[in-house]
């Protein structure tokens, strides 16, 4: 053979070599890529799965608080319908109060034809300013103003539309001869109006004079009520 062609040989060989060479380092690049591939995409599979996991499990964990909160109102409920029953014959009780306030007659274990304090005597002496709270603390702050003839405070014991000839007035007390008063019957007409009897018992043992007087409730006050009705 001759030198240039074993020249021309040896390059060709050398070349074939060489691209052999980079095929094998080709293709072992190709490998380790599709590898890395793989792995990514089994990662990816992976991480796909454990989400869907963690979106089932916050959707069953708000699932049982749903629950939670339902099987708690259930028993806010049963638990309101319990008492409801239990305050019903309450209800009924007051009800049926109310009614028998609204028709005129009295409690069920006493009758309103009759005064709690029936027989005791409120001597002239130990009237005083009770205030307008009750009823019977309206009639002690009226006679006590009609003894020290407080003619202010005794119209403040009527309902401001009560006819001036109605009232009692003029100067100095108006109550000389008066002994003292007892309440002798009272009438719940309403939860806002009564009728309380009174008896005044008059010195050197005059006949006592009796006589009704209609009291009502005006902004918490009780006020003798003598105005026509209309």
């Amino acid at each position: 053979m001759k030198p240039l062609t074993k020249v021309i040989f040896a390059l060709s060989l050398a070349g074939a070599l060489g691209g052999v060479c980079l095929a094998r380092n080709a293709l072992a690049k190709a490998r380790l890529e599709n590898q890395r591939l793989r792995d990514e995409s089994e990662e990816m599979e992976r991480l796909s799965r454990e989400n869907a996991e963690a979106n089932q499990l916050r959707a069953e964990v708000q699932q049982i608080e749903q629950l939670r909160n339902e099987t708690r109102d259930l028993h806010k409920l049963r638990n309101e319908v319990r008492q409801l029953r239990e305050q019903k014959p309450g209800w009924e009780k007051l009800r049926a109060e109310n009614q028998r306030l609204q028709t005129g007659a009295g409690p069920a274990d006493r009758p309103t034809s009759r005064a709690p304090d029936q027989g005791n005597l409120i001597a002239k002496e130990m009237l005083s300013d009770a205030g307008l709270r009750s009823p019977e603390a309206a009639l002690r702050t009226l006679f006590w103003a009609m003894r020290e003839g407080n003619l202010e405070k005794m119209r403040s014991c009527f309902m401001p539309d009560t006819p001036g000839e109605l009232m009692p007035g003029g100067p100095g007390p108006v109550t000389d001869g008066f002994k003292g008063i007892r309440v002798v019957a009272k009438k719940v007409v309403s939860t806002d109006e009564v009728k309380l009897g009174i008896q005044m018992s008059a010195e050197q043992d005059a006949a006592p004079v009796e006589v009704v007087l209609p009291f009502k409730r005006v902004e918490g006050e009780w006020k003798v009520n003598l105005a026509p009705a209309r």
